[in-house]
């Protein structure tokens, strides 16, 4: 019984030397039985996410169908090809049956200033498709690496709580020990059992959200979301700036101020194109009839070339309307424009401090974890001389794995606001 207690306290003392190391943020995999390891860095997530994300493919998409559609505005300022063929059984004669063709081919002279306005909003079009697949990229990233920082961070919490589990299970082994020599009250015993059930509890949660969170990552970048993956963590680069520059890069990148100044034009253009309406439909074109077994009094086969007009002089006001609608519009997107920018400024500037804050927090936690290290530290000895209490020392563990997870957090939290700082300045990353 003598030669079981010393081992027990001698492995106790190892799992004490090993908890007082500071917990280090091991690679840690997401296993799955269909598919295999995939390592994966926040730089391969970041490409990932500009290639992959399903918001991405729907804006590149959109780009393509308004690159079509502007094609076919194109297409209609070139003559137009017509054809009416007839056949049948003429009522009024003898004939059994007959046929008429009237080909024509009409060349648009007016309508080519309406053309021209319709093919600018055309561009306006896809240039604001454009600046929302920029939008779609930043946010795609934002998102991809913030759930990327917080699978490090839940990782780095993981590795401190398997810590904390092999140190309570040896706790546990030895309190048990002293316990049955009645060197130890029952209740230390039941302390040590709370801990441990509490640490298995909180041990298998994270492991739970870590899982939850993978997949998340999988599905944002549009990968099997049972696809494993190893995070590790990695140091941030960001320099400070300060809130005159932040914002000057902020009101120069957004794609929203862009879509918004875009859309202001393309309200304009919108009001002269119905405006355009009023000026007749005139082409110059030239048509043809040939028949056969068809008695018309016009001669059975002619051409003529010459002019072809279509003009509607009174609409009861309609394309008026519909132009004030547009100026409307228009008038609308001044105003969102300009509190999109002083909502812009006051985010860029919290986002800008909230790093700063952030950073401090980084600061704080490190000290507070090396501070409950070295107190982990102290109460061992105590423990060890007989100067402190299994609870002492039950205690200055938990505040040290607390203060490792901590650590862990703000890291986290810097790394995020750090994200949404340079998504709030517009920073594109391809």
């Amino acid at each position: 019984m003598r030669i079981s207690s010393t081992l027990t306290l001698i492995l106790l003392m190892a799992a004490l030397s090993a908890l007082t190391k500071p917990a280090q943020a091991e690679p840690l995999t997401l296993r799955s039985a269909q598919y295999s390891q995939a390592p994966l860095t926040i730089k391969e997530t970041q490409a990932l996410a500009l290639r992959n994300n399903r918001d991405v493919q729907r804006a590149t998409i959109e780009i393509s169908r308004l690159k079509a559609a502007k094609r076919a505005v194109e297409a209609q300022r070139l003559p137009a090809v017509n054809g009416l063929i007839f056949t049948g059984k003429q009522l009024n004669g003898q004939n059994k049956g007959n046929l008429a063709l009237l080909p024509g081919v009409f060349q648009p002279i007016t309508q080519q200033y309406r053309l021209s306005l319709q093919l600018s909003e055309a561009n306006l079009d896809l240039q604001m498709a454009q600046q929302k697949l920029r939008l779609a990229k930043q946010s795609a990233v934002a998102e991809a690496k913030k759930t990327y920082m917080a699978m490090v961070a839940i990782t780095s919490e993981i590795a401190a709580r398997e810590q904390n589990l092999a140190f309570l299970n040896e706790l546990e082994n030895y309190t048990a020990a002293e316990v049955n020599k009645g060197a130890a009250l029952k209740v230390d015993l039941m302390v040590v059992q709370a801990r441990k059930a509490k640490a298995e509890y909180e041990l298998d949660k994270d492991r739970d959200i870590l899982e939850t969170t993978g997949q998340t990552l999988n599905r944002l970048l549009d990968r099997p979301v049972k696809t494993a993956i190893v995070v590790r963590q990695e140091q941030s680069g960001n320099q400070d700036i300060d809130s005159a520059e932040a914002l000057k890069l902020a009101l120069a990148n957004r794609p929203e101020i862009a879509l918004l100044r875009l859309g202001i034009a393309r309200s304009s253009k919108e009001r002269r194109v119905e405006n355009s309406r009023y000026i007749p439909d005139i082409s110059f074109g030239a048509t043809a009839i040939y028949s056969r077994n068809l008695d018309i009094s016009l001669p059975r086969n002619f051409l003529s070339v010459g002019f072809l007009g279509l003009w509607e002089p009174w609409d009861w006001g309609r394309r008026y309307q519909v132009g004030m609608m547009a100026e409307q519009t228009g008038r609308e997107r001044k105003v969102e424009l300009s509190d999109l920018q002083d909502r812009i400024s006051v985010e860029v500037d919290n986002d800008r401090r909230e790093v700063g804050v952030a950073r401090k927090g980084l600061t704080a936690a490190h000290l507070l974890a090396k501070s409950q290290e070295e107190l982990l530290r102290i109460t061992t000895r105590r423990y060890k001389v007989g100067a402190a209490v299994i609870k002492d020392l039950s205690d200055a563990q938990a505040s040290y794995m607390e203060a490792v997870s901590e650590s862990a957090r703000a890291e986290s939290a810097l790394a995020s606001s750090e994200i949404e700082l340079d998504r709030a300045m517009g920073v594109d990353f391809d």
